[in-house]
């Protein structure tokens, strides 16, 4: 039972035995008597309210409560936007790029990308030297950028390792070029996109490579051809002169030649 109630019934007891025991029930003592009753309304009433401060303050102390809760969701907010933050955004390679830093002059690459894999051509066009055309594969991983360039430079194949972060429309790392199995160059390039659309790229004019004339096969002259060749040129010797012209002796030939000059077999004339 609240005290509110308990006290209102002695209080009211009081006042009737004090009445009963001969006082005067005159308007002053009536009017005291009402002053008395209000009062003690007034202090039932403060004793009301002080009864139901513990339960405001049982409110108020679950405040903190409210407020930690509060505090955690705002928390997880703040972590969730973290994250969103930190992860990282992923690239879309679709143009066709300008890259520097690899050759003296730019070089041109059109790139396709599908998911995590990409294709794409590169073109090198100098004002002066030699222009060349190169294949290019490659793959992206959130703003991690892998590119292999493949060309045929100075008559040798040339490949030319990538490896960059994508950031502001922009590539930029490392790179490392080799042939014939050595690394010729190796330092960092810069790429920015200069076109979003990739059917517009056309590919360099390259000149074909002077045609070498080979060599006229010598001749090839057999052992047998040139035993050959020694044994006519024997026999034409031993045809020549087979008989003589004995008129080249007719002055020695008869009585008191000189018979010396003559061959033999000639002289008994």
């Amino acid at each position: 039972m609240s005290l509110r109630y308990m006290i209102l019934p002695l209080l009211l007891a009081l006042l009737t035995a004090g009445l009963s025991l001969g006082q005067p029930a005159g308007s002053t003592s009536i009017a005291d008597d009402n002053s008395s009753i209000e009062a003690v309304v007034d202090q039932s009433a403060t004793l009301s309210l002080n009864e139901s401060t513990p339960i405001n303050e049982s409110i108020n102390e679950s405040t903190p409560i409210n407020e930690s809760l509060s505090l955690n969701e705002t928390g997880n907010v703040s972590s969730a936007a973290g994250n969103a933050i930190a992860a990282p955004l992923k690239a879309d390679l679709n143009y066709i790029w300008s890259f520097s830093g690899i050759e003296a002059g730019l070089i041109t690459m059109a790139l396709e990308q599908n998911g995590s894999v990409i294709l794409g051509r590169a073109k090198y066009e100098p004002d002066d030297g030699m222009a060349w055309n190169a294949d290019v594969l490659g793959s992206v991983e959130g703003d991690k950028v892998e590119l292999t360039m493949s060309a045929m430079k100075d008559n040798a194949l040339t490949t030319t390792r990538l490896s960059g972060t994508f950031a502001n429309e922009a590539i930029r790392g490392n790179f490392t070029q080799v042939r014939d199995g050595k690394i010729v160059a190796n330092g960092t390039f810069n790429a920015t996109w200069i076109n979003p659309d990739i059917s517009s790229y056309t590919p360099a004019k390259v000149e074909a490579p002077a045609a070498v004339t080979a060599p006229a096969p010598a001749e090839v002259t057999s052992t047998a051809d040139t035993a050959d060749a020694a044994v006519n040129k024997t026999t034409s010797k031993m045809n020549e002169k087979k008989y003589t012209d004995v008129r080249e002796f007719k002055d020695k030939i008869g009585m008191g030649g000189d018979l010396s000059g003559i061959p033999p077999g000639m002289s008994g004339f």
